[in-house]
């Protein structure tokens, strides 16, 4: 059990100066000198989960990813790597078509790499390597990215973001891009936060560096839900990193699972007397994120999302279904439109009830029914059509131009 007081930095980046605040956070925890050496080989693990530039609050910044691998590289590894394996949806078409060298063009990280000569590798291409998890909560059996397995020192840069499931996404659940391809899926149908504690039982990050820069609140709509926060966090114990995180959101780390079960699990410490902030004060620099479901309930009162126990794949469909008829002009003509997921234990019985997804199945008689495990967004947008007799060749048209 970790018995000691596990230490957290949290420094502000004044002027733009993100080098300076990077180094100062490494340092002011230890920094990378028993941690690095010439025989050791670096991962470091941006969040690029699409394609998108520096400095939206959606993907790590570009300037702290190169200001952590010059940190790196003046240790003198053996090899450095920065690595990634982008989100690939649950379609065909999208497994296909997203590629996360794409993302590493878009967002500068391809021209850091460039710069300082290190490797780039698609994690989610990457050779593959089973492994087994005997004390799992629900991923006894997986497999990995060699690149990730094989690192001798795992570097994770996420950034501060909100999640429709996990309340918080950052340095553990960051890792989760090094399941290849499909794979990832297994976190989602077996339970997300269950799922990044057992990934984290196999390749727990080593040190984790979070990009507080520009945070991402709500659904994730730049710049709309993009919150300034100009801090960078870092410390040895990824556990309490994101804890403290949990806390500069506004939210009690106590409450969100994965935090809980990474505690039990001996991956780090969740529990807030245990850990030690150095640096900015937390109270001084603490800003209430909103929620998914805040932000959806404030930007589109004329929906609600009723759900228990969903998994990011429906939220996320569902999510695009808001995206897809937004962009087509047609939210002005819904009408407190319920949409149902996962296993709620109480439905209103007012409103037009739209049904998604395998897990809702039971309550398919109480509206229009949209079978899957997910369902496309396109597929959910089209039924919000025909309930409320919308045109649909406006949706597909515009959907069309996305695609």
């Amino acid at each position: 059990m970790f018995n000691h007081l596990s230490k957290v930095s949290i420094v502000k980046v004044d002027d733009e100066k993100v080098d300076k605040a990077v180094r100062k956070a490494v340092e002011m925890v230890g920094g990378f000198k028993n941690l690095i050496n010439e025989k050791r080989s670096v991962l470091i693990k941006p969040n690029l989960v699409w394609p998108e530039k520096s400095g939206t609050g959606i993907t790590t910044d570009s300037r702290v990813i190169e200001a952590v691998t010059k940190l790196v590289l003046e240790y003198y590894p053996k090899r450095v790597v920065i690595g990634e394996g982008c989100g690939l949806g649950y379609f065909v078409r999208e497994a296909r078509e997203r590629d996360t060298m794409i993302n590493f063009r878009v967002s500068g990280t391809m021209d850091v790499a460039e710069r300082l000569g290190v490797d780039l590798i698609d994690l989610n291409k990457d050779d593959k390597v089973e492994v087994k998890v005997p004390n799992a909560f629900v991923m006894k059996k997986f497999r990995v990215a060699k690149t990730a397995l094989d690192a001798d020192v795992r570097i994770s840069v996420p950034v501060l973001k909100t999640h429709s499931q996990s309340t918080i996404t950052c340095s553990l659940k960051n890792m989760k891009g090094a399941l290849p391809g499909v794979e990832k899926r297994l976190t989602h149908k077996l339970g997300l936060e269950r799922g990044i504690v057992d990934l984290n039982m196999v390749i727990k990050p080593h040190f984790a560096l979070v990009d507080a820069i520009r945070g991402m609140q709500g659904i994730w709509r730049h710049p709309q839900d993009t919150v300034k926060m100009d801090l960078i966090l870092a410390g040895s114990d990824p556990v309490a990193v994101d804890s403290v995180c949990s806390r500069l959101m506004g939210f009690d780390p106590s409450k969100i699972l994965y935090l809980k079960l990474a505690q039990e699990a001996n991956l780090g410490v969740s529990d807030t007397l245990k850990i030690k902030v150095v640096g900015e004060k937390l109270e001084n620099v603490t800003r209430k994120f909103l929620t998914y479901f805040e932000v959806m309930r404030s930007r589109y009162p004329s929906i609600s999302v009723i759900e228990s126990k969903a998994c990011t794949g429906c939220i996320g469909e569902i999510r695009n279904m808001v995206g897809f008829l937004e962009n087509s002009g047609l939210m002005s003509q819904l009408n407190d439109l319920k949409v149902i997921t996962g296993s709620p234990e109480v439905i209103p019985e007012e409103g037009e009830k739209i049904i998604v997804g395998k897990c809702a199945e039971k309550y398919k008689d109480l509206g229009f029914f949209v079978p899957g495990c997910p369902p496309h967004g396109r597929e959910i947008a089209l039924a919000v059509c025909r309930k409320f007799n919308l045109d649909e060749q406006v949706l597909l048209e515009t959907i069309k131009q996305v695609e």
